[in-house]
């Protein structure tokens, strides 16, 4: 493999690292990080089929003797109950303290990896490893861990770093496309808020970002390192970490309201930005041309799901539960142009609700 690229700097508290071939060489990093620790990897058996032979010989390699730990596939398996059983296994393992977790997965698997390494034992190393394009630019980096309860999305967890990320662009070439083009929804965020030049490149040619393409790689850098940048001055989520949740308020409800199955979560950060972008110019702070330009971007990158079979009231109640609330409300993150956005209190639940109609929550087509 070529030499892996480095996205973190110097003094970060975990080093990121993007390249080809990164799969191959996990065994002799971790026996480097961690000498002959025991090793859990914690997956589901989609990903054990995809990569497993890989990842056990490079261990092997490495004299190391994993433990797999398989969890269900799916946003709806990302609680409380998918923990417990993960701990029980750990310890029928006999893994300890002084043992460590590798979460080789998207970002359902990240999320659940990460806090079970952060709460059993009281906090136990792990890495991720991630394998969608969504977890490689945005879930797997921040040192966000957590599951969803029934009421709300993420509204368990920690912030609990890893060890390390590293980053294997050619785990991208398996991902179905919807599961493909649901990263590059999170990925056109990243463009809109920090990289004009990317979300320019993406609005004209979105057919450039395909696995093993030079220009995915790069985006994939770019993506991270704004991601970095944010959390390296803000990791708790107390000021400018708030503007990575573009599009997320709405978003989150929209996953809510579908159960965790009818969207992706990129297509629901897709459908939430375009509703960010709404509630903006409803409110002055953008002209319609901006929010037609972020709609017809997001649109480009290819079809949405339907809403019409979602209710408002759930959609509704799962934005009312959201963890993003400030002292005057719920904090929504809407655009004022092209590279900047404003961090808004108070949003009305009229204004909400007007805005799910506006997506065509509940509202089924006539004939």
């Amino acid at each position: 493999m070529s030499r892996p690229r480095a996205l973190h700097r110097s003094g970060d508290p975990y080093p990121v690292l993007l390249g080809k071939g990164l799969l191959r060489e996990v065994g002799p990093r971790l026996r480097r990080l961690w000498g002959s620790r025991r090793v859990a990897v914690i997956t589901h058996q989609k990903l054990d089929r995809l990569f497993g032979r890989q990842l056990r010989a490079s261990l092997s390699r490495a004299g190391l003797d994993p433990a797999f730990l398989f969890m269900p596939e799916g946003e709806r398996f990302k609680n409380l109950d998918t923990v417990e059983r993960l701990y029980d296994r750990l310890l029928r393992h006999h893994i300890g303290r002084e043992d460590g977790l590798l979460a080789l997965g998207g970002g359902v698997v990240g999320d659940t990896a990460g806090f079970v390494a952060a709460t059993f034992l009281r906090g136990v190393d792990y890495v991720q490893l991630p394998t969608t394009l969504l977890a490689q630019i945005d879930s797997s980096l921040g040192a966000k861990v957590g599951v969803n309860l029934a009421r709300g999305k993420n509204l368990v967890g920690a912030i609990y770093r890893p060890a390390a990320v590293w980053m294997d662009p050619e785990l991208l070439a398996t991902l179905p496309p919807r599961e493909f083009r649901s990263g590059l929804f999170e990925m056109l965020k990243y463009g809109f808020l920090g990289s004009p030049s990317l979300f320019r490149e993406m609005e004209r040619s979105p057919s450039s970002f395909r696995p093993g393409t030079k220009a995915l790689e790069r985006a994939i850098a770019s993506s991270a390192r704004m991601k970095l940048r944010v959390v390296r001055v803000d990791e708790r989520e107390s000021g400018r970490r708030r503007i990575l949740n573009f599009g997320h308020t709405v978003g989150h409800g929209l996953e809510a309201a579908g159960d965790f199955r009818r969207l992706s979560h990129g297509e629901a950060v897709g459908w939430g930005m375009i509703a960010a972008c709404r509630l903006s110019q409803r409110r002055g702070l953008i002209g319609q041309a901006l929010a037609e330009r972020m709609e017809t971007a997001v649109r480009r990158l290819g079809p949405l799901p339907s809403l019409a079979r979602l209710r408002v009231d759930r959609a509704l109640s799962a934005i009312d539960r959201d963890k993003k609330i400030g002292p005057r409300g719920l904090r929504f993150i809407l655009p004022t142009a092209l590279g900047r956005v404003e961090i808004v209190e108070g949003v009305s639940r009229d204004e909400i609700r007007w805005a799910l109609h506006s997506l065509g929550v509940g509202r089924r087509p006539t004939r």
